[in-house]
C-alpha cells in the first residue's frame, strides 16, 4: 500500500515537473528577454513559477496576459473616410497568437473571408504551398483591394515555389499594377502603405528590381503593428543584401525591441535576418542562439518554410543546428529549400537575366557561399565539421558543376 502511494507521488512528481521549462526556454517561446521572465516571475506574475537555485522553472503554459487577450482578440479593420473600411492585410502575420495556438486563433477569426486569408498564410509559412494557392485564389480578383493584395502576395510566393512560374509571374504584375492604380487615386495612406508592403516583399525578398522606384519607409508608420515589424524585416533584408551588415542587423534588433507585443510569424523572419548577419560578420555562437529562438516560436505551430526559404543566406546555419538534433525538420526543410530554390531561379533568370547557381546540393551551395565570403576550407571544415579535405574537394566539385575556374568567377554565381 505504502508502495503504491509512493509510485502515485513520483507519477505525480513527473508530471509535474514535465509541465515546466527554464527560464530561458520560456523566453525564447514567448520571444522576450531572459531577464523579462525573471522580472515577472520574481515580482509574482507567472502562477506556479519555481525558484530552483538561482534559476526559475516556468509553467510550460505560461502566457502573458497580454498574449492571452491576442488569442481571440480580431483586429478592428481601419475606418477611413466615409463608410469605407479597410481590413487588416495579411491577418495572420499581423496578429499576436500565443505561440503553439495558432490554428486555433485562426479558428477563432470571426469574418469568413479573413478567416481564409489566415489559412492561406498559415499553408504557406507551414510549407503547404499547395494548399496555400488553392485558398489564395479565390480572391486574388478581390474587389477589397487588402483581400486581393493579401491573396496575390501569398499566391505569388505559393506559386512560384510550387513551380508554376506564369501563374507567379502574372501575380507579380498583378501587383504591380493594382499599386499603381492606387497611387494615382485618391486612396488612403493605409491602402497605400499595405500597396507598397506587398510589391516591396515580392521584390526585395526575391532580389527582384522593382518596375518603379518606391519608398516604404515612407508608408510603414500607416502599416498595423504585426505588418510594421516584417517590414523593418524586409528592409534589413534589403541593408543585407547591400552588405550592410551591423546596420541591417540594428534594424533588425530595434524592431523586435520596438513592439511589447509578439507578432510570431514577423519576428520568426526578424531573427533569421539577423542570423545571416552575424554569420556574415563571423559571430558564429551569437548566430546558433538565434537560430534557436526563431525555432521555439516556429516549432510548436509547425511553421518551417521560412527556415526553408533562406537556406543558402542562413551560410550553413540549417545543418550546424538542424541536421543532428531535429533531423525530421531537416528533412522538410531541405526538401522546401530544393522548391523554392528552384522557382526562386527560374524568376531571377527571367526577370534580371542574371545567372544563379542552380545544380548545386544544399551542402555545395553552402560552402560555395562561405567560401565566396572569405572563409578558408580549414574555417568551413571546422563550422561544417567536416574535414578540410573535403571541402577541398567539394570546392572543386562546384567550380566544374558551375564551369568556372576560379574563386573570382564565383561571385557572379551567388547573390548575397
Amino acid at each position: 500500500m505504502k508502495q503504491g502511494k509512493r509510485d502515485q507521488r513520483m507519477e505525480e512528481t513527473q508530471a509535474q515537473v514535465l509541465r515546466y521549462e527554464s527560464a530561458q526556454q520560456a523566453a525564447d517561446r514567448l520571444g522576450v528577454a531572459i531577464r523579462t521572465i525573471r522580472k515577472w516571475a520574481q515580482e509574482g506574475r507567472i502562477p506556479g513559477a519555481a525558484r530552483r537555485g538561482r534559476s526559475w522553472m516556468i509553467p510550460a503554459d505560461f502566457v502573458p496576459a497580454e498574449q492571452q487577450e491576442a488569442q481571440t482578440k480580431q483586429v478592428e479593420p481601419q475606418t477611413t473616410n466615409g463608410d469605407q473600411t479597410i481590413r487588416t492585410a495579411m491577418p495572420l502575420m499581423n496578429s499576436a497568437y500565443p505561440v503553439g495556438k495558432c490554428r486555433e486563433f485562426i479558428e477563432s477569426i470571426p469574418d469568413e473571408d479573413d478567416r481564409a486569408i489566415a489559412w492561406g498564410e498559415y499553408y504557406y509559412f507551414s510549407g503547404q504551398a499547395e494548399l496555400a494557392a488553392k485558398t489564395m485564389e479565390p480572391y486574388q480578383g478581390s474587389a477589397d483591394p487588402v483581400l486581393r493584395y493579401s491573396a496575390n502576395l501569398v499566391g505569388f510566393f505559393a506559386n512560384f515555389t510550387r513551380g508554376h512560374t506564369h501563374l507567379a509571374m502574372q501575380t507579380f504584375e498583378r501587383l504591380q499594377a493594382d499599386l499603381q492604380k492606387d497611387l494615382r487615386t485618391e486612396s488612403t495612406p493605409q491602402l497605400h502603405a499595405i500597396g507598397m508592403f506587398t510589391v516591396t516583399a515580392s521584390s526585395v525578398l526575391l532580389h527582384l528590381p522593382m518596375a518603379y522606384d518606391v519608398d516604404l519607409q515612407q508608408y510603414i508608420c500607416h502599416l498595423p503593428d504585426g505588418l510594421k515589424l516584417w517590414a523593418c524585416y524586409m528592409l534589413a533584408h534589403k541593408a543585407y543584401l547591400e552588405k550592410n551588415y551591423n546596420g541591417s542587423l540594428a534594424i533588425a534588433e530595434l524592431a523586435l525591441s520596438m513592439n511589447p507585443q509578439l507578432y510570431p510569424v514577423a519576428a520568426i523572419y526578424l531573427h533569421l535576418v539577423i542570423v545571416m548577419n552575424l554569420m556574415s560578420l563571423r559571430r558564429v555562437n551569437e548566430a546558433k542562439q538565434r537560430i534557436a529562438r526563431a525555432w521555439a516560436l516556429a516549432q510548436p505551430d509547425g511553421l518551417i518554410e521560412p527556415f526553408g526559404e533562406h537556406h543558402g543566406l542562413l551560410q550553413g546555419m540549417i545543418e550546424r543546428f538542424f541536421q543532428k538534433d531535429y533531423p525530421e525538420a531537416y528533412e522538410k526543410i531541405i526538401a522546401i529549400t530544393y522548391t523554392f530554390s528552384a522557382g526562386w531561379r527560374k524568376i531571377h533568370r527571367l526577370i534580371s537575366k542574371q545567372e544563379v547557381a542552380d545544380n548545386l546540393t544544399t551542402t555545395e551551395f553552402t560552402i560555395a557561399m562561405l567560401y565566396n565570403r572569405g572563409w578558408t576550407a580549414k574555417e568551413i571544415a571546422a563550422y561544417m565539421l567536416l574535414s578540410p579535405r573535403t571541402i577541398t574537394n567539394t570546392i572543386q566539385v562546384i567550380y566544374q558543376k558551375l564551369g568556372i575556374s576560379s574563386k573570382r568567377e564565383l561571385g557572379q554565381f551567388m547573390l548575397a
